[in-house]
């Protein structure tokens, strides 16, 4: 298919320079059918009597320059001509509406580029051509489309918006398009909006942004196109107002909450004062049928709580075992009195007896809510380490850890307190007893962590 043919009007004055371009064409075989002229009246007067679809203008011309021409062209697309040096004219005729420029060096070597650039020209020129016509089928299409719909140039001129835009932002189309935006809307600085609009521009990535005009809300979905970018609102009125009741239900709801939490919270806080009175009660009532032991429940809490914070206990397993040091002999309740003061030794079938307590003292706290969880702890204080305690012949780490920590506050409390058999062991016996019976008796870890725990602690002033 032969090449299309192109149209050039060549205004130059220099005989010497229009011979080297026609010489150049001709050797190249370019499809350019080349017209010239010498002079800015000729120039014009060709330009009334034809179209081209290029025209090349050089500067330096006998009755002016290159760029009084520049406005005769209309829309034919023009390359400027001139001489090295002169590159700020160039630049000027670009802004003036050239397309492309060419500069001229004494050996002419500026015709090799020319093919490229005049197919680069060609090719924005057609560009335009497509994009002029996709705007008018764009302007059909958004015609059609109800929500508020604006067209924006890459200078953020107004291109394009649609009556039902117009009606919203109470303009008319003559007062918009061609506009520039800001000129429009001077409140849009430094805004959202503004700053969606940009966004898209620099990105090409679809944004969404929220505004309001009057009483309604609008979410738009801003797209990048060929000319700038495209902005779709959606009114959101009912949705932000059904969003906002949500909100302030949900907020609503959430004030309540925290009252009846705050409220429950306060009860819970009355009946754990409650629980603590009845614990101390039953302690009293314990301390009043072995008179020998009295506040040696309140002193085997301290010691067991002190070793329990050493261990990492904390919130509730802390208050569970503080509820257990305190009633770990609770089931003595069930056992008679004559084998708790008894001074001489016990039988076999007494000390099997007293034995039960522990799980005398279990079964009566496990019929109480709050103390459910300390049954467990209070059967297992006289398991040993190696399995040979009681109840049940518990060993090692099936032993739970609060058990292990009263097993040893409850040994230590004992031996350094006074009893009807024998007079109390000072710190340091109880400490060596202890000692010998890590990995027997007691865990070791927690005998070691006792052992290191500073006298104070244990003897508070």
């Amino acid at each position: 298919m032969p090449d299309e043919r192109i149209k050039i009007l060549l205004l130059d004055d220099d005989e010497i320079d229009r011979l080297a371009v026609q010489r150049y064409v001709q050797r190249e075989r370019l499809p350019y059918d080349l017209v010239t002229a010498t002079s800015i009246v000729e120039a014009r007067l060709k330009l009334r009597q034809g179209r081209y679809d290029l025209v090349m203008l050089d500067y330096n011309l006998p009755d002016g320059t290159g760029l009084e021409v520049l406005a005769d062209v209309r829309d034919m697309p023009a390359i400027f001509i001139t001489g090295s040096g002169d590159e700020k004219v160039a630049a000027n005729a670009m802004r003036q509406g050239a397309y492309d420029y060419l500069i001229k060096d004494p050996e002419r070597n500026y015709l090799i580029v020319l093919p490229a650039t005049v197919n680069k020209v060609l090719e924005r020129k057609r560009s335009e051509k497509a994009l002029v016509e996709s705007e008018v089928k764009h302007r059909l299409l958004l015609d059609s489309i109800q929500t508020p719909t604006l067209a924006l140039k890459h200078d953020l001129t107004v291109f394009y918006c649609n009556d039902a835009y117009a009606a919203l932002v109470d303009k008319t189309l003559a007062e918009l398009e061609g506009q520039p935006l800001l000129a429009v809307f001077p409140r849009l600085e430094g805004s959202k909006t503004l700053a969606a609009y940009r966004q898209a521009l620099e990105s090409g990535e679809t944004q969404e942004v929220e505004g309001s005009f009057g009483e309604r809300h609008y979410r738009s979905r801003i797209f990048r196109t060929p000319w700038g970018v495209l902005a779709i609102a959606e009114d959101i009125t009912e949705r932000k107002r059904a969003q906002e009741a949500l909100v302030r239900y949900n907020e609503e709801l959430e004030r309540r909450v925290a009252e009846r939490t705050a409220d429950l919270a306060s009860a819970n806080e009355r009946l754990e004062r409650s629980y603590d009175d009845t614990i101390q009660a039953v302690i009293a009532a314990m301390d009043a049928k072995d008179s020998y032991t009295r506040g040696h429940s309140q002193e085997v809490r301290r010691i067991a709580l002190a070793i329990g914070a050493r261990t990492g206990l904390a919130g509730p397993r802390l208050k569970q075992l503080e509820y257990a040091a305190l009633l770990h002999d609770i089931g003595k309740i069930g056992i008679s009195d004559l084998l708790l003061t008894k001074r001489s030794g016990l039988t076999g079938d007494e000390y099997a007896e007293v034995k039960q307590h522990a799980v005398i003292g279990s079964r009566l706290v496990g019929q109480v809510e709050l103390l459910r969880d300390v049954g467990h702890i209070i059967a297992a204080h006289h398991e040993n380490w190696d399995g040979s305690g009681y109840p049940q012949g518990m060993a090692g780490e099936a032993i739970p850890i609060e058990a292990r920590i009263i097993a040893i506050a409850d040994s230590y409390e004992a031996m350094t307190a006074d009893r009807p058999y024998r007079k109390a062991f000072s710190h340091a016996e109880a400490l060596e007893r202890l000692r010998q019976s890590a990995g027997s008796q007691f865990d070791r870890f927690l005998v070691d962590l006792f052992i290191a725990m500073p006298e104070h602690e244990l003897h508070p002033a």
